[in-house]
């Protein structure tokens, strides 16, 4: 076996699982973000773009959680092969997340006006976030049919997401002055 390459057992289940890691991660900013670290965004506000140009700008941070969860799956799948387990990916998610948030909270940092704390939660959300899509990463890559794990993390995903607009709704409901300035 070629060692540059990714097992070939895992091939056509890269792009499965890093979709269901993708959108595992999704789910979770949402959660993170948009529910419970709500007011935290607002605390942050003067240092933010306005909420329609964010909003319109969302894309292209969705396109990095893609671009990022494609690496960490093919990452996984090369450097675990057959070894591959969920607990591996949970793990090897946490430390390519506390990596790339330190990295990229300290650099921001360095630049932009930023909250002091945003070196503590930016790192921290990416950690938990990364985890998860190791994870379920994982879970699909070692899945006989990979693409009904799929399935079953959209639906996860779905009610995850139900649930975190009725949590924020129902326990931090956001002030109608900061909806859309």
């Amino acid at each position: 076996m070629n060692e540059d390459r990714v097992p070939g057992v895992f091939r056509p289940r890269l792009l499965p699982a890093a979709l269901a890691a993708w959108l595992g991660y999704l789910a979770l900013d949402f959660l993170m973000h948009a529910v419970f670290l709500a007011g935290w965004w607002r605390a942050a506000e003067p240092y933010l773009l306005p909420p329609r140009d964010m909003l319109r700008l969302i894309p292209l941070g969705y396109a990095s959680f893609a671009i990022y969860c494609g690496a960490l799956t093919w990452l996984l799948a090369r450097l675990y092969g057959e070894r591959l387990c969920v607990s591996s990916g949970l793990r090897f998610g946490v430390v390519a997340g506390v990596v790339s948030g330190v990295a990229s909270a300290l650099g921001t940092y360095s630049v932009f006006r930023m909250p002091p704390t945003a070196l503590l939660v930016w790192p921290a959300s990416v950690a938990v976030e990364s985890a998860i899509a190791g994870g379920v990463s994982a879970w699909v890559l070692a899945a006989g049919r990979p693409w009904r794990r799929v399935g079953l993390v959209f639906c996860a995903v779905v009610v995850l997401f139900i649930a975190g607009v009725v949590i924020q709704n129902l326990w931090f409901p956001t002030p109608a002055d900061h909806m859309f300035s």
